[in-house]
């Protein structure tokens, strides 16, 4: 395995995946810097909703949510004699 390839694959996801993930959010905060930066020089220009704290605070909470869930898929179908085994129910995985 490559210094590329280990990280995501102990999160569960291909080094594409980790790229686009990795990318959205590098790209997301970027965009809140640059919003409240010319909001602090230009106060009576205000930052777009989408930019706002709490709005980028439920994004991240987000991608956590499915960056976890990855890892946690992963780890779960690395578990010796569970991984033909839904994580879900327990039940045997539908192909």
């Amino acid at each position: 395995m490559s210094i590329f390839t280990t990280h995501p694959h102990e999160q569960g996801v291909s080094y594409s995946e980790h790229l686009g993930f990795a990318i959205s959010i590098a790209w997301r905060l970027f965009s809140c810097v640059l919003s409240f930066t010319v909001h602090a020089l230009f106060p009576f220009i205000t930052i777009k909703r989408q930019f706002d704290l709490e709005a980028t605070s439920v994004f991240l909470m987000e991608r956590n949510r499915f960056i976890e869930s990855a890892a946690a898929k992963s780890r779960f179908d690395s578990e010796p004699g569970r991984a033909h085994l839904s994580p879900r129910h327990n039940k045997p995985a539908v192909a």
